[in-house]
């Protein structure tokens, strides 16, 4: 073999040797990331606080909601920034029409403190709750204090998962929710 043939041999193998680093490479860096335990996932950014470990709550016991449904639940007595959650939970339930039938508001209140016949027009479609012994509003207190939470979210079998602060984002919250129920809800 001359040189010329031997030089252009090398270049033929050095080309094979690149195509192979080129597909392989990224498969061994890939597979040796994973031997590592490496972890770069980011995690995911909730507006809300994530409820560790869920608490149950007892909402068996408001016969108004149908059982299956996630839940938006306020609860004590409503003063303007409850009166404000309120009206942002209506917003973000008319915002995500496909999931209207799978989503639930609820107010619970001690007795005596709910709301006027006329702001009670005024929230189509929200289950308004006395709590006469105290044992929901307690429960929903152990899942999320009530001195820093504007509502909580609760799954369908009665889980406080999702609690958002008083000073919440409502574009954010509606995010959150939005992301729950497109991965737990069956269109």
């Amino acid at each position: 073999m001359n040189e010329q043939a031997r030089a252009a041999q090398r270049r033929s193998r050095l080309l094979l040797v690149g195509l192979a680093a080129l597909f392989f490479g990224p498969l061994l860096l890939s597979w040796g990331y994973r031997q590592l335990g490496l972890d770069w996932y980011p995690a995911p950014r909730l507006s809300g606080v994530l409820i560790q470990p869920p608490i149950a709550v007892p909402l068996d016991t408001v016969a108004a909601i149908p059982a299956g449904r996630w839940k938006l639940v306020v609860a004590g007595p409503c003063d303007e920034a409850c009166w404000k959650t309120l009206v942002d939970l209506r917003q973000i339930g008319r915002s995500l029409p496909r999931y209207q039938e799978a989503l639930a508001r609820l107010y619970v209140h001690p007795p005596g403190q709910g709301l006027s016949a006329e702001r009670l027009e005024e929230q189509p479609g929200m289950v308004q709750f006395e709590d006469q012994n105290g044992s929901l509003l307690a429960a929903l207190s152990d899942a999320a204090p009530p001195s820093d939470t504007a509502f909580v979210l609760v799954d369908p079998r009665n889980f406080a998962m999702l609690r958002f602060r008083k000073d919440y984002d409502p574009r954010a919250a509606r995010k959150d929710i939005d992301h729950l129920l497109r991965r737990f809800v069956a269109n």
